[in-house]
């Protein structure tokens, strides 16, 4: 299952990004091009992976750049959820500090 990617622009002033499925490099630069690239984000942003099935090298990328992007626009985010596979290709290249879980989130 290729990745699919949703940006809803909530009215409370929120954006929510879910991704879900195969976040690979088959998927990734069209996600990128065509949700990610121009993307103006709200005072909020919450963000569900909790759904995306398998990621490589590229799917990381895309992450980061999403992580980057927030943190330019100056917003807000909530990671609401990850992946078991995230996780573990995160930890794989020390890319943790991008995925905070609730026991490490605020931790130095």
């Amino acid at each position: 299952m290729n990745a699919k990617i949703k940006v809803i622009q909530k009215r409370n002033n929120s954006t929510e990004i879910v991704i879900s499925g195969e976040l690979t490099i088959y998927s990734a630069m069209e996600l990128y091009q065509q949700h990610l690239q121009a993307i103006k984000l709200k005072e909020l942003v919450i963000i569900k992976l909790a759904a995306v099935s398998e990621i490589d090298t590229a799917g990381m990328q895309l992450l980061v750049l999403l992580f980057k992007e927030i943190l330019n626009q100056e917003v807000d985010s909530i990671l609401h959820s990850v992946s078991p596979i995230i996780m573990d290709y995160a930890a794989l290249f020390n890319l943790e500090h991008y995925f905070p879980t609730p026991t490490t989130k605020g931790e130095k």
